[in-house]
């Protein structure tokens, strides 16, 4: 009896033994787990950090020059069939140059008569410059849509100023190229027609200025996401 009891309390204790090990096994790959699991958010929240300081300085220097009082609006994500079919006819752009040429548009009352026109940056190697890109006032004509007035060396984002109710709005872009100092100039319109960005005047109080930002892509940034729309149908 006393050699049976000897031989049970000696493999309890070898049970108990296993059990230990077994648990600081487990103990020690718990702990492991856990400090893998706050390295890698400690990086994720590195990485996250990193691209919101990218983020703020590209905002910076994409839009940073936009009074405070302007509100900003990101060009239509719809493709519009009829708008890009009068871009290619319009500026005579071959077949295969369209898949490399992307347009930009927003609906706005340029006019003051209370119906919205499409206001349209066009961007490709025929439609832009070092000094900007082309752009394209449309409106309906007749149950067609048509150039009212072409643009060049136009700078997205483009400022609607909020002018008297009922009258044409001016617009205030950035001219630059020709390795001039980049400034703000304001297009106004006469009958009808707006004065173009090379005989434009510098903007005057821009820090007191009130309307929209039209066009406010990060045209950098959508072509490596892919998010544009181009004149290929």
């Amino acid at each position: 009896m006393k050699k049976n009891t000897v031989s049970l309390l000696i493999a309890a204790s070898a049970l108990v033994f296993m059990a230990g090990c077994a648990g600081g096994t487990k103990n020690n790959t718990t702990q492991a787990e856990a400090v893998e699991e706050s390295v890698q958010n400690d990086t994720q929240e590195n990485i996250d950090s990193a691209e919101a300081a990218d983020m703020a300085q590209t905002d910076t220097e994409l839009f940073g020059w936009l009074p405070a009082g302007v509100e900003r609006e990101q060009s239509e994500t719809a493709p519009n069939g009829e708008l890009a079919q009068l871009i290619a006819e319009y500026y005579e752009i071959p077949d295969d140059e369209l898949a490399d040429s992307r347009y930009y548009y927003n609906y706005v009352d340029l006019d003051g008569d209370g119906e919205n026109e499409i206001f349209a940056v066009v961007v490709g190697s025929y439609t832009s410059g070092s000094g900007g890109s082309s752009a394209l006032w449309c409106e309906q004509q007749e149950g067609k849509l048509a150039v009212k007035q072409a643009f060049t060396l136009v700078n997205m984002p483009v400022i609607v100023v909020d002018n008297e109710e009922g009258t044409a709005k001016s617009l205030i872009v950035e001219r630059s190229g020709g390795g001039a100092e980049a400034e703000y100039v304001e297009l106004t319109c006469t009958d009808g027609v707006y004065t173009n960005v090379t005989d434009a005047e510098p903007a005057e109080d821009l820090e007191n200025i009130q309307g929209v930002a039209i066009l406010c892509n990060d045209l950098a940034d959508d072509m490596q996401t892919g998010n544009y729309l181009t004149l290929e149908q």
